[in-house]
């Protein structure tokens, strides 16, 4: 019987105590965030992946070997820029009037 009463004693003052701890009032402060205006704001990206490495390929020394520099002469070269801006315009007249067999393969 006495193990009776103080387990029932244990048991009411456990049930009284969170009674008198609400009592007080509880007051947190807010955050407060200092910062000085003179300090630059800086925003670092950081990739998620690495990235791909991709080499330079060397170009064909065949295709420089083809063409060796040589003077060019006046008279040719004002031929040259002749039929690449007659092909030009040929393009272009191809592309306004929507033939297809005016664009060159």
């Amino acid at each position: 019987m006495t193990a009776r009463k103080h387990l029932l004693s244990l048991l009411l003052s456990i049930i009284a105590f969170p009674c008198v701890a609400q009592d007080g009032v509880v007051t947190i402060e807010g955050t407060r965030i200092r910062g000085d205006q003179e300090v630059p704001t800086v925003l670092y990206l950081v990739p998620w992946q690495a990235p791909a490495v991709q080499s330079l390929a060397r170009p064909d020394e065949r295709l420089m070997l083809q063409r060796p520099i040589a003077p060019l002469e006046r008279q040719e070269f004002q031929r040259l820029v002749s039929y690449h801006q007659y092909f030009r315009a040929s393009v272009e007249d191809g592309k306004t009037s929507g033939r297809p067999d005016a664009t060159p393969e």
